[in-house]
């Protein structure tokens, strides 16, 4: 049986559809990633579910059981979904220990102590568990968050843009922590981003979000090498668009697709190089074509340079048409 069914959620915020006729089924154990741009519904998806505010229309079912509305509850939110949101609502005059403590208030002192260490070393809060929330940097203050929410270990974990506003050491630690959780526990998880990237390296299944619609489902890899819309394709990474002479069609293939060749008989396209992007493991190289058609490809060296002409080649396999 699944763990979550979402049916048919309708959201309206002075008569703009937030949300349109939204679905989703769960699976225990599954990690859901879901990706739009600001303002495509994603946080006030995750608030409905989180029983933190009510849909116009639809229902969410937990375990089978149809959820009642926030309006009937005395207390906002639900005993075993836990939401962490991106202002991370910490007691700011209490240490990051004392708020992951607070969560626990309820429980033995011994217990109380134990389940405490462990969520400090599963989180990486050693070195600041004793200072101050309102001292903590933004990833501290996100994975004291995230250690506060799994105290109790809920059925379901709702995580909103848990990498908003963090640094690429403070990305790094907290994905490390979240990778770490997502092996040690058998959680259910919805994360929501606008950055696909990040959503693609640890969702079991990827929902891609436009204008409270869902665009495209699958799994990284079938939503990465197989978008059915231009929105989708830009949203996921790198892509070069060549116009197809089919109305609202295009073509497109992905930069690490490009493969430079020697013989000009052989290429697809001649271009000229016209930027060049050191992007730590690889170069990025942006050249055009005399037609005034512009293709990015990767190389691992920079072993060409500004102006030089290079022949371009790609396998067929390689070329998908998206709608526009």
């Amino acid at each position: 049986m699944p763990l979550l069914q979402v049916r048919s959620l309708t959201k309206l915020f002075d008569d703009k559809k937030v949300l349109s006729d939204f679905s989703l089924t769960v699976n225990p154990g599954e990690w859901i990633g879901i990706v739009g741009e600001s303002g495509s519904g994603k946080s006030t998806l995750l608030k409905i579910i989180g029983r933190y505010l009510d849909a116009d229309h639809g229902s969410v079912e937990l375990n089978g059981t149809t959820l009642p509305p926030v309006r009937e509850q005395l207390i906002k939110g639900h005993k075993t979904i836990k939401l962490v949101q991106q202002d991370y609502e910490l007691f700011p005059n209490q240490t990051a220990r004392e708020n992951i403590t607070y969560a626990l208030r309820f429980y033995d002192r011994a217990y109380r102590e134990q389940k405490v260490d462990e969520l400090v070393a599963l989180t990486r809060l050693s070195g600041v568990e004793h200072h101050k929330s309102k001292l903590l940097s933004g990833g501290e203050k996100q994975r004291t968050a995230l250690a506060q929410a799994l105290a109790e270990v809920p059925e379901l974990l709702l995580l909103d843009e848990p990498f908003a506003h963090l640094d690429q050491r403070n990305k790094q630690t907290l994905a490390d922590a979240i990778e770490d959780l997502k092996r040690s526990h058998q959680l259910t998880c919805i994360f929501v981003t606008h950055d696909a990237g990040e959503a693609m390296a640890w969702a079991d299944r990827l929902l891609i979000l436009k204008e409270g619609e869902i665009v495209q489902e699958g799994t990284s890899e079938e939503i990465y090498e197989n978008p059915v819309k231009r929105y989708v394709a830009e949203l996921t990474g790198q892509v070069n668009l060549i116009a197809s002479e089919e109305q609202k069609k295009w073509r497109m293939i992905r930069p690490n697709f490009l493969r430079l060749v020697k013989d000009e008989s052989r290429a697809c396209w001649k271009a000229r190089i016209i930027k060049i992007r050191f992007k730590g493991g690889y170069y990025e190289y942006v050249a055009e074509t005399d037609e005034g058609l512009v293709l990015t490809f990767y190389r691992t060296r920079k072993d060409k340079h500004l102006h030089d002409t290079v022949f371009l080649h790609y396998a067929d396999k390689h070329l998908r048409k998206i709608a526009d």
